[in-house]
C-alpha cells in the first residue's frame, strides 16, 4: 500500500510499559527471527513507543499518517451514523405517535429499542472481528442497518416500527471502532484520535435532530427512516472500496523479505482472518470478563452514568418539553436538540484528545520514558461541568415562563462539553491499560451506555411530573457527581491496584 513506510527505528529497549533501559552496553543477541540487535522505536521526542511495532510494513501501526487519518474518518463516520440513523426520528415523536395513535411517550420507546439492542448487538459480533477482522463486520453492519432504515419507512404497524428498531440496533450498535483506533495508533496518539471517534460516536444523535425536524416538518416522518438509510447504504459502497482491515497479529511475525500486502489485499479480505485461532464460546463472554478488572469497572459505571445524563437525557424527554413548554414545532425542536450538544461537544473535544494526549507525555518526560494510563485522568475535572448543565436545563425548563429557552439550550451545551471530555478521557485510558483486548474494552463500555440509557425513556417524564423538572434533574446531577469520584481514586491508586496479583492482565488476544 503507498504511503505505508516503516517508521524510523533506534537502538533502545524497554522494560514493561514504556520504560527504557539504556542499551548502550548491551550485546547483540539472537531473536526469534534471527541474530540481530535489539531495538526499539522511538517517537519524535526520543521516549519509545507503546507498543513497538514491528519491522513490516503490513503492521497497521507502520502505516503512513495520512492513511490512518483516512482510516479514522470512515469508522468515525460509521460510529456516527449507526445513532444517527435511528435519533432522526426524534424530532417527530409528536407526529409518528398521532400516525399509530399512541402517546409521545410510547413513541420515543423507538429511541429506547434501539439503544437496548445496540447494547447487545456488539456482543454478538466483536468475538467474530478478533478473529475475521474489523473490515467485514464494519461493512455487513452497516448493510443491515441500512436495509431495516429503509424497511422501517414502509413499514403501517408499530409491531414493524419496533422489530426493525431492534435489528438496526444489533447491526449499528458496533463497538469496534475503539479496537481500529488501537490498531493504527500508538499509546500517545491515541487520545487525538480516540477523541475524534468518540466525538462522532457521542454526537451523531445529536446531528441528526438538526436534519430531522426539517425532514419531518415538510416530508414526513417515514423520510425519517428512509433518507438515513439510503445514506447508510451509500456509505457501504464507499467503505467497501476505501475501508481496509487492520487486524494484525504478532504472534507470528513475517519475515523481512515476505511480499508486502497490497491495497487489493486488505479490501478482498485476504488477509482477515488470523491463523491458529478459532471462534470458541468463551469469546462472546469476554467483554464480561474484563469487568474483573478495577480500570474497567469503575470508568465504565461512570461513563453510563455521564452519558445516560449528558446526552440521552434531553434526547428522550426534548421532544414532549419542548413542545409542552415552549411550544416548538418539529423543526424548532430538532435545533434545540442539536445545536447545544454538537457545539458544546466540539469545544469539549478540543479540551480533551490532545490534552490528554500531553498529560501522557508529559508525564512520560518526567519518569524515564514511562507512559502511565493514569495520567490522562487529570482531564476529568472539566467532565464536571456534565452535571452543572443538567442542573442549569432543569432550572431553566422549570421557570420556562421567566427564563428563555436560551438558558436551556446553554445547560445542554455545557453538559455536553463535559461529556465529551468524559468520553475521551474513558475510552483512551481503558483501552491504554488493556490494549491487546480494546474490542472487549470497547463493547463492554457499549453495554453500560446503552443498558443504562435504555431505561431513561421510562423514568425521566415521570420522575419530573411527581417531583418537578427541577429536583429530578438535579437528582440525576447528583448521581453523575458521586459516580466521578471513584474516578479520581483511580487516579491516584489505578496503577496500585492493575499491580495486584488477582489484576494480572488478560492472557487472551496478546498477540494483537
Amino acid at each position: 500500500m503507498n504511503g505505508m513506510d516503516p517508521i524510523n527505528e533506534k537502538e533502545e529497549t524497554l522494560n514493561g510499559l514504556g520504560a527504557p533501559v539504556n542499551v548502550s552496553e548491551a550485546k547483540d543477541e539472537e531473536s526469534l527471527g534471527g541474530e540481530t540487535a535489539i531495538e526499539v522505536k522511538v517517537d519524535k521526542h526520543g521516549l519509545p513507543l507503546v507498543p513497538q511495532p514491528s519491522s513490516h510494513r503490513d503492521d497497521p501501526l507502520n502505516w503512513s499518517p495520512s492513511i490512518k487519518l483516512f482510516i479514522c474518518i470512515q469508522i468515525s463516520w460509521l460510529a456516527a451514523l449507526g445513532p444517527m440513523s435511528c435519533a432522526v426520528i426524534n424530532p417527530a415523536f409528536v407526529p409518528l405517535g398521532k400516525a399509530f395513535h399512541i402517546t409521545t411517550l410510547e413513541a420515543s420507546y423507538t429511541l429506547t429499542m434501539y439503544i437496548v439492542f445496540a447494547g447487545v448487538g456488539p456482543l454478538l459480533f466483536t468475538p467474530f472481528s478478533n478473529i475475521y477482522g474489523r473490515r467485514p463486520i464494519y461493512l455487513i453492519g452497516n448493510l443491515i442497518s441500512g436495509v431495516m432504515n429503509i424497511v422501517a419507512a414502509h413499514c403501517t404497524t408499530w409491531a414493524g416500527i419496533m422489530i426493525t428498531r431492534a435489528v438496526t440496533g444489533v447491526a449499528a450498535g458496533l463497538a469496534i471502532g475503539g479496537a481500529t483506533i488501537c490498531d493504527l495508533f500508538f499509546m500517545h496518539q491515541r487520545g487525538l484520535y480516540m477523541g475524534v471517534y468518540t466525538f462522532a460516536l457521542t454526537n451523531g444523535p445529536h446531528l441528526s435532530p438538526l436534519v430531522g425536524g426539517y425532514i419531518a416538518q415538510r416530508l414526513g416522518w417515514k423520510y425519517c427512516f428512509s433518507i438515513p438509510g439510503y445514506v447508510q447504504l451509500g456509505t457501504f459502497v464507499i467503505t467497501l472500496f476505501c475501508l481496509p482491515e487492520t487486524l494484525y497479529s504478532r504472534q507470528s511475525l513475517p519475515t523481512p523479505h515476505q511480499p508486502q500486502k497490497t491495497y487489493l489485499d486488505l479490501l478482498l479480505f485476504k488477509r482477515s482472518i488470523l491463523k491458529d485461532r478459532k471462534l470458541s464460546s468463551a469469546d462472546f463472554f469476554r467483554p464480561f470478563y474484563m469487568l474483573k478488572y478495577i480500570p474497567i469497572l469503575i470508568p465504565g459505571i461512570y461513563y453510563m452514568i455521564c452519558f445516560g445524563y449528558g446526552t440521552i437525557i434531553f434526547g428522550a424527554t426534548g421532544a414532549q418539553l419542548f413542545a409542552k413548554l415552549y411550544h416548538f414545532n418539529t423543526e424548532q425542536t430538532g435545533l434545540l436538540l442539536s445545536i447545544p450538544l454538537i457545539i458544546g461537544g466540539l469545544i469539549g473535544e478540543c479540551n480533551a484528545g490532545w490534552v490528554t494526549d500531553f498529560m501522557v507525555y508529559r508525564y512520560a518526560k518526567k519518569h524515564g520514558g514511562m507512559r502511565k494510563p493514569e495520567a490522562r485522568l487529570d482531564a476529568l475535572w472539566l467532565a464536571l461541568l456534565t452535571p452543572v448543565g443538567v442542573i442549569i436545563q432543569g432550572v431553566c425548563l422549570t421557570y420556562y415562563k421567566t427564563a428563555s429557552w436560551v438558558g436551556s439550550a446553554f445547560g445542554m451545551g455545557i453538559a455536553s462539553f463535559g461529556l465529551q471530555v468524559a468520553t475521551t478521557v474513558v475510552y483512551a485510558y481503558c483501552t491504554d491499560c488493556y490494549k491487546p483486548q480494546s474490542a472487549e474494552v470497547s463493547t463492554i463500555l457499549n453495554v453500560f451506555r446503552q443498558v443504562f440509557s435504555s431505561a431513561i425513556a421510562f423514568y425521566a417524564i415521570p420522575l419530573a411530573n411527581r417531583i418537578s423538572v427541577e429536583y429530578a434533574w438535579l437528582v440525576f446531577s447528583m448521581i453523575s457527581v458521586v459516580a466521578v469520584l471513584p474516578m479520581f481514586a483511580l487516579r491516584i491508586y489505578g496503577a496500585k491496584w492493575r499491580a495486584l496479583p488477582w489484576q494480572s492482565p488478560p492472557t487472551f488476544h496478546n498477540d494483537l
